[in-house]
């Protein structure tokens, strides 16, 4: 039996919040280049405390700062807004790159949102 990536780097013996997977589209804002970009990817899981984004050719820089927000699935009217660093990032697979973002801001309302989505989906 292999560990997983996220095992043998000891990610889930530090984790403070579950994780449950997510497909939610989203577009991450961040300071680039002395501009905001836009860039739109994928949330493929999420916990109350942070995500793991899903990005295609390049990874987003270690302590990046981004925005998002996104649909939570299951409630098209629930649209949660984020503010969150990057800390950690690497390659997936070709063309595919995986960062985790721990959420810095997020509304009470928000964050429940999410405890509420995390419960339902890890029974």
């Amino acid at each position: 039996m292999t560990k997983s990536p996220l095992t043998s780097l000891g990610a889930h013996e530090r984790r403070k919040y579950v994780r449950v997977r997510i497909y939610a589209v989203t577009r991450y804002f961040c300071q680039a280049r002395n501009a905001v970009v836009g860039v739109q990817t994928q949330i493929s899981d999420i916990s109350e405390g942070g995500a793991m984004l899903l990005t295609f050719m390049e990874g987003i820089p270690m302590n990046t700062i981004v925005k998002m927000d996104f649909v939570m699935p299951g409630k098209k009217d629930l649209l949660i807004s984020i503010e969150g660093q990057v800390r950690h990032t690497g390659f997936l697979e070709k063309d595919l790159y995986r960062s985790g973002v721990e959420f810095l801001k997020i509304k009470e309302t928000d964050r429940l949102a999410i405890r509420d989505f995390v419960k339902n989906h890890n029974k």
